[in-house]
Parts: C-alpha cells; structure tokens; sequence
C-alpha cells in the first residue's frame, strides 16, 4: 500500500494519507504501528469505520484494553460512545481533564482509537502532549531526580463514589463510579517505551496522584511542576476534528485533553482501547 506521512508538529503528530483502515494488509499494518509509535498521534482522513470495523481494527493492534466504569456498546464490549449532547450545555464531558487513558490499571492501554462520528460546526478539538518531548526538554539535574521515583496511579479523583454526580450529568453515557476507584497502582515515573526504546515521563494529571516516600508538601509541589511542564505548549499537538476522522495515540507517551467549548451542539466519537503492558524502567 502507497500512502504518505505528513508531519503535524515539530515535536509529534503525523496525517497518513492514503490508507484505508478497513483494509490493510499486514504488512502495511506493521509499518503503521511503527509510525504511531514514532509521532505519539497519527490522524486518518476520510475513514468510514462501523464500530465493527473500527473493533476489528483495534484488536489487529492487540488484545482489547478492560474498560472500567464506562459502559461499552451493546454488541461490542470494548467499544465506547463517548457523547454530549446538544442540551447538556456546559456540563462536563469525558476526557475533559488532562490524563492518559486508564494509567490506574496493572497493564495500561498501549493506544487508543478513537473515530469521529457526530462533530459539533466547531470547538470539541483535543490536546495532545507529547511526555517524550516534555521528558527531553529537562536538564540532567532534573532528569535524575525524576528516574528514582515512583508514581501513585489510582482513579479515586475519577470514578469514586462522590464522582457519580458529575458523570451522570452526560446521560448519553453509562458511567458507574465505585469504590474499586480507590485502588492505588504504582508505575514508575519514568519509564523506557516497550517499542521505540526512548525514556518518557509517565505521568497524567488526572491519575498520578502521589510520588512514593515523599512528603505531601514536597509531592504535591512537585505534581505542580510536572503539570506546568508536561503540558507545555511547545509538547503539543491540537486536533480539530473533521467527520471520517479517526485518530490513534500511544498512551505510553502521551497525555490528552477533550476542550469543553460546544455548549449546544452535539458530539459523538467511538473509542477503543488496547492492552499495553506494565510500565517498567
């Protein structure tokens, strides 16, 4: 298959055109994986996937990721509606909070597909940032600092129990908080990524929520200067969404952002997850 990458950013992102995600061959499908891997974000126009498709595709990536709290398709379990709708107005919607899908669990997803199916006339863009640049940017001081510790990872500021308020406010989504968001799961904060070898920060807002052995004063400082950094304009790549767009993203190496600035329109995309495997150094 011929296809061409166009580079979206300095720093990570590529359009691949020419590429039909229903049909490629293996080989194709290698070398794919090996530009998501490359540019953290690659964006594919004109796409006409049914989440049967869409699922197939994502499970040639590997094993489907498990999908806590959020209720998946009737038919195809590892598929999410992700929706607001039109008289919702300024309610939260999902994703709205820098993370990196699922980091809380053993074995956190490796990418993430997600295609455009109902877009708003404007605004529901997402931030992407990439934690291979953010990581590279720091000086050695730092960078050694970093390497020793571990990070805490739970869901409890999610998908606990006082959380069921917000998420019910989206009723085009099944959201169940429990009390299992209370687990706490410790990955290194900074990690060597399984397929390109390079060290990235391992770190999201929404889920990293202590650093093991450090005082809350000192961690929570630090937490602070991990968000500032990490989601830096100069790491980042921001999608505006067109119909038939279907976008992967390496979870391993970057955090994202869904922009909340629709009131009064409606949005819909499908989203599927696949396994990674445990973060390690």
């Amino acid at each position: 298959m011929s296809y061409e990458v166009r580079p979206l950013t300095g720093v990570m992102g590529a359009e691949i055109v020419g590429v039909d995600l229903a049909t490629l061959d293996d080989d194709s499908l290698s070398d794919v994986r090996r530009l998501m891997c490359e540019h953290e974000v690659v964006v594919f126009r004109d796409q006409s996937l049914t989440p049967r498709s869409q699922s197939e595709f994502s499970d040639r990536l590997g094993p489907s990721g498990e999908v806590p709290f959020v209720g998946t398709m009737s038919g195809f379990p590892n598929v999410i509606r992700v929706v607001k709708e039109a008289d919702e107005g300024a309610a939260f919607n999902f994703g709205g909070a820098w993370h990196s899908d699922f980091s809380f669990q053993v074995e956190p997803p490796s990418f993430t597909v997600l295609a455009a199916v109902d877009l708003p006339p404007w605004g529901g863009d997402t931030v992407f940032a990439s934690m291979t640049a953010a990581w590279a940017a720091l000086g050695p001081q730092m960078r050694e600092r970093l390497s020793a510790l571990d990070a805490v990872h739970t869901a409890r500021d999610a998908y606990s129990r006082r959380m069921q308020p917000l998420h019910s406010g989206m009723r085009g989504m099944s959201i169940v908080c429990d009390d299992s968001a209370n687990d706490e799961r410790v990955h290194p904060l900074v990690v060597v990524h399984p397929e390109t070898g390079k060290e990235v920060l391992f770190y999201n807002r929404a889920y990293v929520r202590d650093i093991v052995g450090m005082d809350s004063e000192e961690a929570a400082e630090l937490l602070d200067f991990l968000h500032a950094h990490t989601t830096d304009v100069r790491f980042q790549y921001r999608h505006r969404w067109r119909n038939g767009d279907v976008v992967v993203w390496d979870n391993r190496s970057t955090q994202h952002f869904a922009i909340n600035d629709y009131a009064g329109f409606r949005r819909e995309l499908h989203r599927t997850t696949v396994k990674g495997g445990v973060p390690s150094r």
